[in-house]
């Protein structure tokens, strides 16, 4: 299993609420790779599951560890999903 990492800034004055976990989980589960976000240090959370998004907490202009597990084959799969994320924010 290989992995890519990003970091990405949440940008919503609000923090991110509902709204923006929804739209990132429906990104992630449109994919079907493993992504994980959390806190630099932190343990991460499932990038596929809206709940699992809320409990970050994630405030304006904090940065978060975006990971994606993936096989060999799937490599770019992977990197246009750290894309569609980043977009997200």
């Amino acid at each position: 299993m290989e992995q890519i990492t990003a970091t990405v800034t949440v940008l919503q004055a609000d923090g991110w609420h509902a709204r923006p976990a929804t739209e990132f989980a429906r990104i992630v589960g449109e994919f079907g790779l493993s992504l994980t976000i959390g806190r630099p240090g932190e343990e991460p959370v499932r990038g596929d599951s809206v709940l699992s998004l809320m409990t970050l907490g994630a405030r304006q202009n904090e940065n978060l560890v975006v990971t994606v597990s993936f096989q060999p084959g799937d490599a770019e799969s992977a990197h246009q999903l750290i894309e569609a994320i980043r977009e997200l924010f």
